[in-house]
């Protein structure tokens, strides 16, 4: 089983295109919302183009789940050839329960969602930083961004597959943190 994980596109068709490239082969892309709109609180840089974006999501061969995030609106899911709906996606795979959410809320509220839903691998963005911890039998998993990093500054995505969640840099497709279930 190979899971792809990504969140906060922004409106960044390049970064996604570089993204499904190193996500070739995965069974299922789960993506934590912040699709096309890049926000009041982020910078609109080189390469926004949220039309472009919605055509690449639309020619995506890879399965796609995606949770509402706060900049997704109601045009946005017009546009997009796949339903944006629910801001809580439960998907389970070989035993493995995924919970996506945005995670615009409090990190308590987030961690009790994890808990009432037994989630394995509790999948949220909005913040744009990397971050993968344990939570008692969940590991709360947070891919970054590949088009609007913050802390680091490095763009990414993740990849569950074999037990194992890895950061990878979607400039140059190098693993940059790897952390077990």
């Amino acid at each position: 089983m190979k899971i792809g994980i990504i969140s906060d596109l922004h409106g960044y068709p390049e970064q996604f295109k570089k993204a499904i490239n190193i996500l070739k082969g995965s069974d299922m892309i789960l993506c934590a919302g912040d699709i096309l709109y890049h926000g009041p609180r982020n910078p609109i840089l080189e390469g926004y183009d949220p039309q472009k974006l919605a055509e690449e999501i639309k020619n995506c061969k890879i399965p796609m789940l995606i949770s509402r995030g706060n900049c997704d609106a109601d045009v946005d899911m017009a546009v997009l050839s796949l339903p944006v709906f629910s801001p809580i996606i439960i998907y389970e795979k070989d035993n493995i329960r995924f919970v996506v959410m945005h995670g615009e809320i409090e990190e308590d509220k987030i961690k009790n969602i994890a808990r009432i839903y037994k989630a394995d691998i509790m999948v949220t963005g909005h913040t744009h930083i990397r971050k993968c911890e344990p939570y008692f039998e969940t590991l709360m998993v947070n891919p970054g961004s590949p088009s609007v990093p913050k802390g680091d500054g490095i763009p990414s995505i993740a990849v569950f597959e074999d037990g194992e969640i890895k950061f990878i840099n979607v400039n140059n497709g190098n693993t940059i943190e790897r952390y077990y279930l």
